[in-house]
């Protein structure tokens, strides 16, 4: 093996356990125990399942219309493929968002797509993330005063402030092109790269970056607001089906934590740091103990866990079909040969 090898393995283990235990120390951590929390979940029908699953991929299609207004020329399916394939890779992995954008930059480049089209991509959806995380964030500490529990997420507020800081930043960036090259040289420097490179680049990232957002806004924007809205129907199903109510309010702040404690990258897709967080901002909030576990698990049951075999299964059909392509064409360049 490489010499990376077994740090990788030790890294994934270790992720694995800490993963594991989150999730065996949720209802604990919040005040509850898993037979309790097993009662509740006896509740959910077969038909419920299915109405939840049917919003999570209405989610699921709602979101490829931002990736595909992303990348000019990218089909909604095939954005839906990068989206399932990288999750599933995302959310197996250690630090698997990179492994998940690596497989995604091979995918794009087999269909034909240049490697300055998906930096760009890349660009723009990471800004598009980051801005939908903030907009949420932004409307649940709005809410606060309707929660009466300012008290509860003042100092918490401050855990939000990089993400508005990073958003600064890029706007100014994309706001002055010589802003954007007085950044490349200073990273220049600090990485230590040649010279002018980033410099260089970052201009014609930010070029590239206002030219799709220029051509495709609108449906950025709908596709993006659709896709929250759906995500807080899903969230509000899983407590409904479990006979739970939450006021609208107290919900999106569950949400916006939700957003922002997947942006925690200690396990795969932030597995166990999300249910863990966000059962206690829900139970700080006056929900049940047991209740606020089990609509927590049916939620990422289907936003985290599901991902993984539709996305595995979406992966292996894409390499399927890549295969009978590549044999294809050797079969067309021989009998021309």
């Amino acid at each position: 093996m490489k010499p990376r090898a077994p740090r990788r393995v030790v890294t994934s283990v270790l992720s694995g356990l800490a993963t594991a235990a989150l999730v065996v120390l949720l209802p604990r951590a919040v005040g509850a125990t898993w037979s309790e929390v097993g009662a509740v979940l006896g509740r959910v029908s077969a038909g419920a399942v299915v109405a939840l699953a049917v919003v999570w991929i209405a989610g699921l299609w709602a979101h490829s219309f931002v990736l595909a207004a992303s990348l000019p020329g990218l089909t909604k399916r095939r954005g839906l493929t990068l989206s399932l394939t990288g999750s599933a890779v995302a959310n197996v992995l250690p630090l698997g968002g990179a492994a998940g954008t690596g497989l995604n930059f091979a995918m794009v480049r087999r269909w034909g797509f240049s490697r300055s089209a998906f930096g760009g991509f890349l660009a723009v959806t990471t800004l598009l993330n980051i801005v939908s995380k903030l907009g949420v964030i932004a409307v649940a500490l709005a809410l606060v005063p309707i929660l009466h529990s300012a008290s509860a997420f003042g100092a918490a507020g401050l855990l939000f402030l990089p993400v508005p800081l990073a958003v600064v930043a890029v706007v100014w960036m994309l706001a002055d092109e010589k802003v954007a090259a007085g950044i490349g040289a200073a990273l220049d420097k600090v990485l230590r790269r040649k010279p002018g490179r980033l410099a260089v680049k970052l201009p014609e990232l930010r070029r590239s970056i206002l030219r799709v957002l220029r051509n495709g806004w609108r449906p950025m924007t709908a596709g993006m607001l659709a896709y929250l809205a759906l995500q807080l129907a899903l969230l509000w199903l899983c407590f409904h089906v479990l006979g739970i109510s939450f006021a609208l309010p107290v919900l999106f702040t569950a949400l916006a934590v939700e957003r922002l404690l997947t942006l925690v990258p200690i396990t795969p897709g932030a597995a166990g740091v999300v249910e863990v967080g966000t059962a206690a901002a829900l139970v700080a909030l006056g929900g049940d103990p047991a209740g606020v576990a089990a609509g927590l698990i049916l939620f990422r049951g289907f936003t985290y866990v599901m991902e993984i075999p539709v996305g595995g299964i979406t992966l292996a059909i894409w390499l399927a079909t890549q295969h009978r392509t590549r044999a294809r064409s050797a079969e067309l360049e021989a009998v021309a040969g």
